[in-house]
């Protein structure tokens, strides 16, 4: 229980109730396990029911259906932010879980009529077109058209977000109200003529459950939510420069109250007037101090809203969501060292992981690859410099695509070029990769080419760590 005036943006990191009885599995492993299994729950529970048909076409057809249908209601807390419920607290593997799924998901509810009539066409043409048509003037399916064309709107909106004439806020408003629509009219069409129909409303409370899950889920995040934020406002402290693109900002608790938070984490700001606002940015968390409630970001340039930090005006109110986040030294407790890679403004989280290792007096060797286009654009230096200082072996690899002759003096030793499967290699121990730790944060690319090289040299998959705010 916190104390009254407490700011709690705490992250639960417990795992699975049975992350005891799979010790030898991945988390990514677990929570794919775990996102499974709460797939095929209904399923069972709709066999114990008694669930039969006389054909194994419709067996299968309807187990795919509830399948589905489950996995639909599951996507909103897969990209809902919902900290408490550690299945869904790591937003990367959720935000990606939620995209892949959402495309087998329009590709199977367009299919879903045809599987459906395919018997009809395998008896005549004549059959076929009688029951397409009775389909389609039938009222008591006029739930599950609509569903249906609203689904194909609504996944066709997602695959090409990035060429819609829409701003994401936008984008973003229209994809929650379609799945608050497509999943009234789903809900109404599987209760009332679904085949499922015949377990009377034992099964149909499942799906009303599911429903009213969902529909909380978008209340407290879209209006429950805001009002708690307006509660616990920041405020803009310093906004400074620190290379030709990046930015240092500074924010404060209003109130002083305490904020909890794990080095590696970041938040989501709103810098507009009220909390209802969805224009949010993800921001990962550079440095903090817990205790009377201030955090700070090193934010690059990168599009029109990080392109304008300096209008941020001193004193401005701002609100923060999180933290969020599954970057954690806990990660590397077992490692025999660790390994830090950092591209641009990647540089943030790993440099509050950094500063958690040498409050820890970390004695096993730690190493930053820190990338780059240009040296101009490093920062940090000095705070990375003093960190080589506090830590017994610890040392710095700086990265850069273009090094000009008259490189800066403070960026020291700069190897130039990209961050390599060599420079990887160079920074664990010989022999040490399949026990090493890796994190890494940065861009799209460079955290996918990074992963394979990181592979290919012998670091097990369950050692490499990352966050790219991508979302």
């Amino acid at each position: 229980m916190n104390q009254s005036g407490t700011t709690e943006l705490a992250l639960s990191r417990n795992g699975p109730a049975f992350r005891g009885f799979l010790p030898r599995l991945t988390e990514k492993q677990r929570r794919n396990l775990g996102y499974l299994l709460m797939l095929v729950a209904p399923w069972g529970i709709a066999s114990t029911l008694g669930l039969r048909f006389h054909d194994v076409y419709r067996y299968v057809l309807s187990a795919l259906n509830i399948i589905a249908m489950t996995a639909f209601f599951v996507q909103f807390p897969l990209a809902g932010r919902v900290r408490r419920w550690s299945w869904f607290a790591n937003i990367d593997w959720g935000i990606s879980t939620h995209k892949k799924i959402g495309e087998w998901l329009g590709i199977f509810f367009f299919l879903h009529p045809l599987l459906i009539l395919a018997p009809k066409a395998l008896l005549s043409a004549q059959d076929l077109q009688t029951s397409v048509v009775a389909a389609i003037a039938s009222p008591n399916l006029l739930t599950g058209l609509l569903a249906w064309l609203a689904m194909l709107v609504w996944v066709l909106m997602a695959v090409f977000r990035n060429r819609l004439p829409l701003r994401y806020e936008t984008w973003r408003v229209l994809h929650v109200l379609g799945f608050v629509v497509i999943a009234t009219l789903a809900v109404l069409h599987v209760t009332s003529v679904g085949s499922h129909g015949q377990l009377e409303q034992q099964f149909n409370l499942l799906w009303w459950g599911l429903y009213a899950v969902s529909m909380a889920l978008v209340i407290y995040n879209y209006l429950i939510k805001p009002v708690r934020l307006r509660a616990q406002p920041f405020v803009v402290r310093e906004i400074k420069p620190l290379s030709e693109c990046d930015w240092a900002l500074t924010i404060p608790s209003r109130s002083g109250a305490r904020v909890s938070f794990d080095a590696g984490q970041f938040v989501w700001i709103n810098t507009s007037k009220t909390p209802f606002n969805l224009e949010q940015h993800p921001f990962s968390i550079a440095s903090g101090n817990a205790e009377n409630g201030t955090l700070t970001f090193i934010i690059r340039e990168l599009g029109d809203y990080t392109g304008n930090l300096q209008a941020l005006q001193r004193g401005q109110t701002v609100y923060v969501d999180g933290p969020y986040g599954s970057l954690s030294v806990a990660q590397s407790k077992s490692a025999a060292g660790i390994t830090l890679v950092a591209g641009g403004a990647g540089i943030a989280p790993m440099l509050g992981l950094l500063c958690e290792f040498a409050q820890r007096n970390e004695s096993r060797p730690v190493r930053l690859v820190y990338g780059n286009q240009a040296p101009q654009r490093m920062v940090a230096l000095d705070e990375l410099r003093a960190l080589c200082k506090t830590m017994p072996d610890f040392s710095l690899q700086l990265v850069c695509d273009r090094v000009a002759d008259e490189m800066p003096q403070q960026a020291g030793d700069i190897r130039q070029g990209l961050i390599d499967a060599a420079t990887l290699r160079a920074a664990m121990a010989p022999g040490q990769h399949a026990n090493w730790c890796v994190y890494l944060c940065g861009p799209e690319g460079m955290i996918a080419t990074n992963v394979k090289q990181l592979k290919s040299i012998g670091v097990k998959p369950a050692h490499i760590h990352f966050e790219q705010l991508s979302f």
